[in-house]
């Protein structure tokens, strides 16, 4: 006796059973796997979503930061800074902040001309400032359709050294004003080599202040 009432007919597994051979078990079977896949994936990427934490600066510079709010989450900004995150994983202690800067009077493709000299301007300052800098990297960095420059470095003693990122953003290549620095420092207690769960936190910040958006409005 069929558990199908008769408008229902034929099923799918029937079809299969008709065209292709395919016993009507076996499809059953296939049906139930692609489910049950289909449900591990809803409680993999759903969580992930819902993880999605954002900073919406709306004044000018207008800017969106993303990051995961379950390691990170946004403090009030201090003196200068328009936005903070900051996040704690085992030893790893992490800041993101985002500045505004401008380079008045420039005018042309100020992206390729002036934002190298700004870094030099930058790089003179942390080394001034801060013991034991290291510059590692420089280089154009372009993020989201915004074009800018990038330096990377080390500073403090051993067993206690800081991992930073200085990336300079303009809004685009010929626009010199409403420039953001983002600012990530990486502080590591302990052996500078990372764990494979220490690299994936710190790959999350490096993505969470990659995320810098302009926006042109509200929210």
């Amino acid at each position: 006796m069929s558990l199908v009432r008769p408008e229902f007919e034929p099923t799918l597994p029937t079809l299969l059973r008709r065209r292709f051979g395919v016993r009507e078990r076996t499809t059953i079977v296939l049906l139930l796997a692609a489910l049950a896949a289909l449900a591990i994936a809803v409680v993999l990427v759903y969580p992930r979503v819902d993880r999605i934490g954002e900073i919406s600066h709306d004044g000018e510079p207008a800017f969106t930061l993303q990051y995961r709010n379950d390691l990170f989450h946004s403090e009030p900004p201090e003196s200068g800074e328009l936005a903070r995150l900051e996040g704690r994983r085992g030893r790893q202690a992490v800041t993101i902040t985002a500045r505004p800067f401008g380079l008045p009077g420039e005018q042309g493709n100020v992206a390729q001309a002036s934002l190298p000299i700004y870094a030099s301007g930058q790089i003179e300052r942390l080394a001034s400032e801060l013991d034991g800098f290291e510059l590692r990297a420089e280089h154009r960095a372009r993020v989201n359709d915004a074009p800018g420059y990038e330096i990377r470095f080390r500073t403090g003693p051993p067993g206690r050294y800081t991992y930073g990122s200085d990336l300079m953003l303009l809004p685009s290549d010929e626009e010199a004003t409403d420039g953001l620095l983002l600012s990530l420092r990486r502080e590591i207690r302990g052996r500078p080599r990372l764990s494979a769960d220490e690299e994936e936190f710190a790959d999350l910040a490096t993505e969470a202040m990659r995320s810098v958006r302009y926006s042109t409005g509200p929210g």
